[in-house]
């Protein structure tokens, strides 16, 4: 991979730091690779310049993150980086059929993207399954005035990866007959890049880390903690949070979270660490959760210590509250609510639905037709009737509640902005929990089966943004909506 910082200017942060802003440019050809993974199989994947996994992005607030990116697969393709707002750069969203019509095979297309936000994210395709075979890569974007003290940093991407091609795994989960479509599809760990069991986490004694851990699977959770240590919550997709002490953090598809993690004083042991995976999605009694594991570090060859106790009690979003204390929105302009539902659909295929429209990509992007309609962009009819449309005006406080209604969890990803957690709850019991004084702020939020929650955002960037399941092939059957 090609990697050049090319100096711009300066940058003021602050009153009284100047960073020196640079154009992160990265040369990708997307194509496919070989994927060894040693002690368990070789197949094809979706790699970058020959190479997979893919290796992250690094860079500065205020860098200018350019990717040159050359198709070379048999299908198109497109890049998004999850979780930036792309607030005036709309184009560069990398939603197939929603903000481009993809890059075609042998052929080029340059993202140019002004990196306005800080905090951990990820890119990946937005086009079929290709996320799914491997086309996902860290991003993290540095404050120069940080708001904790650490002393190092580890990005700890955690991925799961199946044996199956994910094109085959989809026509399975589309078959009306259920013994067929949750058939176990077991997947393998995938932590830091390497197999899981052989991660190694390298602490020194008395150091403070910033873990930051991103959840780029295709359906599982990761369940994520170390035995013998505490962590600190810090940020949450983004988000810088109130410090909040912990034994696990729980990530759904397409969430992120910092944690600081201080080494113990003592080099006598070593410690292993959970990165367990877990979903309600498919009937695996025998491999749920799936238990993964690594080893953080003192000295070679020392004891590892091992304790399950805590790995499970995991933070939950509504005991966070963000740094900036920003106040639940009032003055709601706009109420929508999603009823998710799953089930046999006319075409005796299985698919997912809002309000019992399953979502089809248009035939023009829906960004190109709300620039070329004119006033008429302002109808929800003409972006096509499978595309779960809403128009909503600029500037515009809108509570959207989406009540799951399937038995197995979804995580919702909204492009374009973050979501203030307004409330969740259970849908029989009626029991809810409210957030503290200034609720959480995310782009993607898990919401159980038979659950529902009520999120709040401010649509302050105007664009067409999608907002969708971020399990691979939820959204592939249809669990997803424009705005």
């Amino acid at each position: 991979m090609a990697l050049m910082y090319i100096h711009t200017g300066l940058l003021l942060i602050g009153a009284a730091v100047m960073v020196r802003a640079a154009v992160i440019e990265h040369f990708w050809t997307i194509e496919p690779v070989e994927a060894r993974m040693p002690g368990l199989f070789t197949r094809t994947a979706v790699g970058v310049n020959g190479q997979w996994p893919i290796p992250g992005i690094d860079a500065m607030l205020g860098d200018t993150l350019v990717i040159h990116t050359t198709n070379k697969l048999t299908e198109p393709t497109s890049l998004h980086s999850h979780g930036l707002f792309q607030n005036g750069t709309l184009f560069y969203d990398g939603v197939h059929m929603v903000t481009e019509c993809g890059i075609p095979p042998n052929s080029s297309f340059t993202y140019r993207i002004p990196l306005q936000q800080t905090g951990t994210y990820w890119i990946h395709s937005h086009s079929k399954q290709q996320s799914a075979e491997g086309l996902r890569a860290p991003l993290i974007i540095r404050d120069p005035n940080e708001e904790y003290e650490y002393d190092q940093e580890i990005v700890l991407p955690l991925e799961d990866w199946f044996r199956i091609p994910a094109h085959d795994m989809l026509k399975q989960f589309m078959s009306p007959d259920p013994r067929v479509r949750f058939r176990p599809i077991v997947p393998y760990g995938i932590i830091g890049g390497a197999c899981a069991g052989n991660k190694v986490l390298n602490f020194s004694p008395g150091r403070t880390y910033r873990v930051r851990l991103i959840n780029m699977a295709s359906s599982f959770d990761f369940h994520f903690s170390i035995a013998g240590h505490e962590m600190r919550v810090i940020e949450v997709d983004g988000i810088m949070v109130r410090e909040h002490t912990t034994h696990g953090v729980a990530l759904g598809v397409g969430q992120r979270a910092s944690v600081l993690v201080t080494a113990l004083n003592s080099t006598d042991a070593n410690y292993e660490f959970h990165a367990d995976m877990y979903t309600d999605l498919l009937q695996m009694p025998r491999y749920n959760p799936l238990n993964y594991t690594g080893t953080v570090q003192y000295a070679e060859g020392a004891r590892v210590r091992r304790d399950r106790r805590d790995a499970w009690t995991c933070v939950g979003d509504l005991d966070l509250e963000p740094l900036d204390r920003e106040p639940l929105l009032d003055n709601v302009s706009t109420y929508i609510t999603l009823d998710a539902y799953s089930g046999v659909f006319s075409d005796q295929t299985f698919r997912h639905s809002f309000n019992n429209h399953t979502y089809v990509s248009p035939s023009v992007p829906s960004a190109l037709t709300a620039l070329s309609a004119g006033a008429q962009a302002h109808d929800p009819q003409i972006y096509g009737r499978q595309t779960n449309t809403y128009v909503l005006n600029h500037m515009d406080v809108v509570q959207i509640t989406i009540v799951n209604h399937d038995y197995y969890s979804h995580p919702f990803h909204l492009h374009g902005h973050v979501f203030q957690i307004v409330e969740t709850g259970h849908l029989r019991s009626r029991e809810s929990k409210l957030p503290l004084d200034a609720p959480v702020r995310r782009d993607t939020v898990v919401i159980r089966g038979g659950h529902y929650a009520v999120l709040r955002f401010r649509a302050d960037n105007p664009g067409v943004w999608i907002l969708h399941c971020h399990i691979t092939w939820h959204l592939d059957l249809g669990l997803a909506a424009t705005f």
